[in-house]
């Protein structure tokens, strides 16, 4: 197989593991978005925010930007679950590594995420754009095409690379706790240690549940900042770092942790079936697993 066929081959697995899972986590994810950017009382807490939504929009509510959020799976978590390990070679190589090192696999994760996220922003902004419209507001765009357009037309490039670094920041870090970790666990304790078959669904499966409690909370933080941005397209308070600030002395460290229970209701799941289903992927078309 060659190496464009190769990384192909991980990009399609990455893509169909973690499209999936993106469709069926979106309620979670329309939970936690909602979460984070409303501070009245009905969307306090997950519990408050989904009986809110459940009320007032139906369940159909929890299915807003279900499109973009499967769009964005397939295209920027396709890169970076299909790049890490070209980059990991890469980073091996640098570093005189046989790609066993926890430290290279983190940062080749951190690495892949930050490219497949610079890339794909702009379907990342739509996505929560369309999952933070409240029941009685109008829809904000006719369809997918039409926010792209819309937002173009407005902004420019501009609008849609809204919130860049925080995005960037957010996946980089999600990545290399959640596929980073995911390949330390699995092969570097599980494997080595415990002496766990590497092509084991059960293998699959417990480093996907251990490698989703690390990665919610490694993700959190950034996860709120990226939200608020993405939703002040006039800059009221200002950018990333602003945000940053607004919150640290509104909130405090609680502020970062906001939504962590929606998110990892979200992440977790998320993680899981996207791991799972990727290694079961790669199997059937005759890769080994990561």
């Amino acid at each position: 197989m060659t190496l464009m066929m190769s990384v192909t081959s991980k990009c399609f697995a990455g893509g169909i593991g973690c499209g999936i899972a993106g469709f069926l986590t979106n309620p979670a994810d329309v939970i936690k978005v909602r979460n984070q950017q409303f501070t009245d009382a009905k969307y306090h807490s997950f519990r408050t925010t989904s009986t809110t939504i459940f009320k007032e929009e139906g369940i159909r509510g929890f299915y807003k930007g279900a499109a973009a959020s499967v769009l964005r799976e397939c295209t920027y978590s396709s890169l970076r679950m299909g790049l890490y390990e070209p980059i990991k070679s890469q980073y091996a190589m640098f570093f005189h590594d046989d790609g066993n090192s926890p430290i290279v696999k983190w940062f080749s994760a951190f690495t892949s995420g930050a490219i497949g996220s610079a890339i794909f922003n702009p379907i990342d902004v739509v996505k929560v754009r369309f999952q933070s419209q409240l029941p009685n507001a109008p829809p904000p765009y006719s369809s997918l095409f039409n926010a792209f357009h819309t937002i173009y037309t407005e902004m420019g490039l501009q609008g849609l690379y809204i919130g860049t670094s925080a995005t960037v920041t957010r996946a980089a870090f999600l990545t290399s706790a959640q596929l980073g970790s995911y390949d330390v666990i699995k092969n570097n304790i599980f494997v080595q240690m415990f002496g766990f078959d590497k092509e084991a669904n059960t293998t699959h499966f417990s480093a996907s549940i251990i490698a989703s409690v690390i990665t919610t909370t490694a993700a959190n933080p950034a996860d709120v900042v990226k939200t608020r941005v993405m939703n002040d397209p006039n800059a009221t308070i200002g950018g990333p770092s602003k945000h940053l600030m607004h919150i640290w002395k509104m909130n405090g460290v609680s502020g970062f942790m906001k939504g962590w229970t929606a998110s990892y209701l979200r992440i977790g799941p998320h993680t899981v079936i996207s791991l799972v289903l990727i290694e079961k992927v790669r199997q059937i078309i005759g890769m080994s697993s990561y």
